[in-house]
């Protein structure tokens, strides 16, 4: 008899979803180290193959070590994309319309949190809602439909 793989089996993380009034991500990351003491650093982009493109999301890290927790702030739409058709594509003109968490088109930003094993409600985050971030809410991960964007 198969085994069942569960998402418990293979997801061990925790995503919350944040949404910022800042331009770019250079300011949200600026102003939220500025403001609550983190260390949030660019890291190399989430590149991620959808519909013969790849797409490029940024990603900028932080490791909690007095926590032992690490925290992965994630633009939810690209910076760029290329192409691997040789066609013109007149949506290519537009603004990127992709979005890494579609469920969640309204947060700017997905947290990925590694590494706290309890009820996320009991995690005390490092972060809370401000003059420049407006939304901080949990996302269910039942509830994504694309497998594959899952697992980054």
């Amino acid at each position: 008899m198969a085994e069942l793989l569960l998402y418990d089996d293979w997801i061990d993380f925790h995503l919350i979803g944040v949404n910022s009034n800042m331009d770019t991500s250079t300011q949200f990351i600026f102003h939220l180290n500025s403001t609550f003491g983190t260390y949030f650093q660019r890291v190399k982009d989430l590149d991620i193959w959808i519909d013969d493109h790849t797409y490029y999301f940024e990603i900028y890290e932080w490791l909690d070590k007095v926590n032992k927790i690490d925290y992965q702030i994630i633009k939810n739409v690209p910076n760029k994309s290329d192409s691997k058709k040789n066609e013109v594509n007149l949506s290519n003109l537009f603004k990127e319309s992709i979005v890494l968490v579609p469920n969640y088109k309204d947060c700017n930003y997905v947290v990925k949190i590694s590494g706290w094993e309890g009820d996320l409600k009991a995690l005390q985050l490092p972060f809370f809602e401000n003059d420049f971030i407006k939304t901080v809410k949990k996302i269910e991960i039942d509830l994504i439909s694309t497998a594959e964007r899952l697992v980054f």
